[in-house]
């Protein structure tokens, strides 16, 4: 697929550009972490020409259906969009992205479903597009297995990635004396800037984390550089966190916020580990982007993931969960926190 290369491109970024101006200005009084998610009711304009236009499947051959996913909704939903396409023996093209490339795949035209693991920014609030949410994954907080903490307040977390915190030593729970070979070391992955929740639950933007921090581009990145420092702290999914910790033999550990254990999959679907992604995937509800096959398909994921038929392994706690936990939806798309 393209990567948003088409003539409205430059409105785009241009709206992008202001979006990211804005979520670099200072968060609510109080409060160090930003907002979980935006407006369900902003939609960004876009040209007539583009909001008419049709799905162009950019397969070496003709499919009913291409989908675009992220790193982890690709792994957790492929054998249940395969499983699909059996049953209904029809061709379904299903690439691994990540949100961006996924989200420009939606600018573009050329996906019938995307699937992203952030909550939508207002520049991906676009004209006939519906948000379905799959469910929430923990975003861990990382430390080398030679740390002995065992958890941090969501207060310590800000302090320790802010730089106010600046040696283990410093936290009795740590139980790491002072010394010059005990400083923290954050290590962040700063991405999809513009939307809201995942990585800016923890601060709301990339100006209130420490200078001092070690910025990485990729997910293996993350766990890698964690794995190799003894003060570094990091975060990510424990889905990813086994993953590499396996493939690269990068080893971390995961440790409690708030004094739970972000695999407790209750404490999250209540509200009570604070630090999460959410995964979405969308359908077009405009002719002629709009498809009934995509409209069934999208809802039998959703369902199948309330049924427990993904493998935990991702750790994605389904919508069902959410709702009767009493986070709030707007139809199919989770919109808010439990109060």
């Amino acid at each position: 697929m393209t990567r948003c290369g088409e003539y409205f491109c430059a409105a785009v970024f241009g709206l992008l550009t202001l979006a990211s101006a804005a979520a670099s200005a200072a968060p609510d009084p109080g409060t160090l972490g930003g907002r979980p998610f935006t407006d369900p009711a902003s939609v960004t304009p876009m040209p007539d020409d583009w909001v008419k236009a049709p799905i162009r499947h950019l397969t070496p051959k003709p499919v009913a259906l291409a989908l675009s996913l992220d790193q982890q909704l690709y792994p957790a939903l492929l054998p249940l969009v395969q499983r699909f396409a059996r049953e209904r023996k029809v061709e379904i093209a299903i690439e691994e992205g990540t949100c961006g490339t996924s989200t420009a795949a939606t600018y573009d035209r050329t996906a019938d479903i995307i699937g992203a693991c952030c909550p939508p920014a207002e520049t991906d609030r676009l004209p006939g597009i519906k948000f379905h949410t799959v469910g929430i994954a923990a975003v861990a907080l990382l430390v080398h297995p030679d740390n002995p903490l065992d958890g941090v307040t969501d207060d310590a977390a800000r302090k320790l990635f802010g730089g106010q915190i600046k040696n283990w030593g410093e936290m009795p729970m740590s139980a790491v004396r002072p010394g010059p070979r005990k400083e923290v070391q954050a290590v962040t992955r700063l991405h999809c800037k513009t939307r809201p929740g995942h990585w800016r639950l923890i601060l709301d933007n990339e100006e209130l984390f420490t200078r001092d921090t070690e910025e990485v581009s990729a997910i293996e990145d993350m766990i890698v550089q964690v794995s190799r420092n003894r003060g570094a702290i990091g975060y990510e999914t424990l889905y990813h966190a086994a993953l590499f910790g396996e493939t690269r033999k990068a080893k971390v550990r995961a440790v409690k916020v708030n004094g739970h254990d972000p695999r407790d999959d209750r404490a999250l679907a209540a509200g009570k580990y604070p630090f999460y992604r959410v995964f979405n995937i969308t359908t077009w509800t405009l002719a002629p982007a709009s498809k009934p096959l995509a409209d069934e398909l999208a809802a039998w994921l959703i369902d199948q993931a309330n049924a427990g038929v993904m493998d935990p392994r991702y750790g994605i706690v389904p919508a069902k969960d959410l709702r009767d936990k009493g986070w709030k939806f707007l139809e199919n798309e989770l919109i808010g926190e439990p109060n």
